[in-house]
Order: structure tokens, then sequence, then C-alpha cells
């Protein structure tokens, strides 16, 4: 069981949300999402005591007070708390307790994490590899969780909220995370792909999603190279590489192998957006900075065979690289163009095609050790 929050949620109206009467109709503008909304007359009675700052409960009295049972005050109000919640129509009124509080590094951000039980902040703070107790205030990314009822508010910077399942929390998280970094100016594009280092050189592996990008990186940590992130490889003009070293990300068919390599230590279950389930896995000495690319590896996995690496030459690599990338406004800048080309220039291209990790390991260290 979740620990309830200490503190009592108070939700209030979006500062751009503005509550009229139009012909005795009631209605909510939105400025953030340019829209109008009407409201019956128990929607705007409870839109009403928000405003006032009223808290939930309070609500639910005071429809009793109007005639309404218990329980169906408290299923219509969360409804409609729902709906306006997704419409970026509320926000939440009130501080976090300084109790359960982490910082993590992330590349080049620190992330403020604040949570409202012991229970939510060790979900979150699964999701790092690098952190430390405490808040220092002056984070790039600030996140907050709290809980209403069975769900979970997620409160950042600017005030806004959105809600999710508590298995959903740290995927979510991980994804407004993800997609902050990959709006930053700093980066030119991004690249679906996992991210190692070997003696200060850059390993990518790319591949679609099912090519087992998540279990090699795992095998390949294992074996002595160093982890700097399992998804997404940020990519700057100058066509360095840096990875986004969240924990380790294992969908349930690696759960096995984890396990033997690691024990029942890492044995909370996530749900992402998807619905598929998953653990995290901090890598203790995460790679933090940006390296260039010495080995571009592109994965295809096979029912059966063995393990080989095939050549790829580089008209075939900057094809490959085009279909795995991505930017911030969906198009692939002249500038992304030529820092992908240094990336291709720079670094050795080769097909891995395999069916067993622990052969694909062995090859690809060969690779890494000059044995190749």
């Amino acid at each position: 069981m979740l620990e309830r929050s200490s503190a009592e949620m108070v939700l209030r109206p979006a500062s751009d949300a503005v509550f009229a009467l139009l012909n005795g109709r009631s209605t909510l503008f939105s400025e953030a999402g340019q829209k109008i909304f009407e409201l019956d007359r128990v929607g705007a009675f409870i839109w009403c005591k928000l405003a006032q700052g009223a808290s939930l409960e309070d609500a639910y009295q005071d429809l009793g007070a109007l005639g309404i049972d218990e329980h169906t005050a408290r299923q219509f109000t969360r409804q409609l708390v729902d709906v306006w919640i997704d419409r970026a129509l509320l926000e939440v009124d009130g501080r976090m307790p300084a109790d359960f509080a982490f910082s993590a590094v992330l590349g080049p951000l620190r992330i403020g994490v604040r949570a409202a039980s012991r229970d939510l902040l060790r979900r979150l703070h699964s999701l790092f590899c690098v952190s430390d107790q405490s808040a220092r205030g002056d984070d790039d990314i600030a996140i907050e969780a709290m809980m209403l009822d069975e769900q979970v508010l997620l409160r950042g910077e600017n005030s806004s909220i959105s809600r999710c399942e508590v298995e959903a929390l740290a995927p979510t998280v991980k994804a407004h995370i993800t997609e902050r970094l990959i709006r930053s100016n700093r980066w030119t594009f991004s690249l679906h792909a996992a991210s190692l280092v070997k003696n200060g050189e850059g390993l990518l592996l790319c591949g679609q999603p099912g090519a087992g990008k998540s279990t090699l990186t795992l095998q390949l940590v294992d074996a002595g190279l160093r982890y700097a992130g399992d998804d997404v490889a940020l990519v700057g003009a100058d066509g360095t590489i840096c990875g986004i070293p969240f924990a380790l990300t294992l969908k349930e068919g690696s759960w096995d192998l984890l396990s033997r390599l690691h024990g029942d230590r890492y044995d909370t279950t996530h749900c992402r957006a998807d619905g598929i389930s998953v653990r995290y896995v901090p890598i203790p000495d995460a790679h933090n900075q940006s390296v260039s690319a010495s080995w571009l590896i592109f994965l295809n996995r096979v029912e059966s065979g063995p393990a080989e690496l095939t050549a790829i030459d580089q008209l075939d690599s900057m094809r490959r690289l085009i279909g795995n990338a991505f930017a911030a406004d969906g198009r692939l800048s002249q500038a992304g163009f030529v820092a992908l080309k240094r990336i291709v220039t720079g670094a050795r291209s080769l097909q891995l095609t395999y069916c067993e990790a622990v052969e694909a390991r062995r090859v690809l260290m060969d690779l890494c050790n000059g044995k190749a």
C-alpha cells in the first residue's frame, strides 16, 4: 500500500483559465488551449468552490448539502477533476513537504525531485543512475509527485500538472525529461540508440524496438564497457554524442538475465504508456559527458545463426542513421546533416546479425579490443 500524503491536496483553477456566464450558461476559457468549455450546474458549482480555495473534501461535503450522496459526489467530482487536469485547467496549490527529495544528474542537467511519500520517492529514485539525497533549489528541471486518491499528480516547474497511475510514474517522468532534453537548443538532433564508452571512445547500438538494444547493453556493461544510455543519444553540431543515462530499462524478456547478473535487487515493475512492463537498473559510474563515436553498430536480430559483423559503407550508414534520427521540429537541418556526416566519417559502421545476446557480446568485445 502506498503512503498517503501528509499535506492536504488543494487544487485551484489555472492562472490562464477564466470562468464566465454567457446568457446564463457557465463557461470556461483556456488561454493555453485556446478553447471554451461549457459546464453544467454541478460542474460550475465545483469549479467555483475550488476558485474560492476549497479542498476536494469541502466540495464533497457541500455537494452533500445539495442532496447528492457522498459516493456520487466523489465520483462525479473526480471525473471532472481528471478532465480539467487533462485540459490544463487546474494547478496544485501549496508547497511540497521537504522530507522526501533528491537531485539527479542527467547529461548537462540537474533534476530536482520531490515526492509526497517514501513510496513515490523510491519509484522515482530507481529511474536515475547518479543522484544525491538533497534538493538544492538550483535544478534545471523540477519534478513533484503527490497522490490524489489512487492516482499520481505530477507538477512541473511551470505549475502545470498531469496525472498517471502509480505504476506509470517513473516512465511518465522519463518521457517528460527526455522531451525537455531533445527540445534543448544545445542539441542538433537525436538518435534512437544505446550509448556505451570504451576508453573514451563511443559505441552506438542502433536498431528498431525489439532489436535487443537494452539487453545487449546490459551484457556489454557486465563485460566492462561504460554505460551512457540505452534509449536516446543527443547529437551536437560538432558530431559528438551524449547519451541520456537514465537507469537501464529492461523489458520482461530480459528479467531472467537481470536476475542472474544482479539477483533480485531490481524487481520493482513499472508500466509504460504503451502497456509494456519494465524494470529499471541504475548503472554505477554512468558516463555523463559527450564522446565521439568510434563504432556504429546496426542491430539485425534473427531467429537462428551465429553472431557476425558486416561492414557498411558510409552512404548506407548515413541512410540508416537518418532513419533513426529525430529533431524537436521534426526536420533534419543542414547542420544536422553535417553532424551526421562527421559521425559517419569518424566511425566504423557495421551491421551485427545475431540471435543470442551472449554471442553478440563476445563479438562486440572483440571489436572494441581490436580483435575483430
